[in-house]
C-alpha cells in the first residue's frame, strides 16, 4: 500500500537524519519511521495530481478536457508561485 501523509519539513529532515543514525529498533514503530525517512516528497509547486491512467481508457480519444474534469487525487501546491 502507499499512503501520502503531510508532515512538516522540519519534522521530515529530523526523521531522516535519526534513520541515518540508525535510532529507529526493528518494530512497528521503526519500521514506519524508516519509511517515512525514505519517502519521496512532492516537489513543492507541484500542479495537482491525476489517475492519468483512468482518464486515458481510450487511446486517441482523449482530449485537454478529459484530462480537466478527471478526479483531483492530490490538490495542487501553489503555495510555491504566489
Amino acid at each position: 500500500m502507499k499512503l501520502m501523509i503531510d508532515i512538516p519539513e522540519n519534522t521530515y529532515k529530523q526523521i531522516q537524519a535519526l534513520a541515518r543514525n540508525g535510532y529507529f529498533e526493528h518494530d512497528i514503530c521503526g519500521n514506519s519511521m524508516r519509511r517515512i525517512a525514505n519517502g519521496t516528497p512532492l516537489p513543492k509547486g507541484h500542479g495537482r495530481l491525476i489517475d492519468a491512467d483512468a482518464v486515458l481508457v481510450e487511446p486517441f480519444g482523449n482530449t485537454y478536457k478529459d484530462i480537466d474534469i478527471a478526479e483531483t487525487i492530490i490538490e495542487a501546491d501553489r503555495s510555491e508561485e504566489e
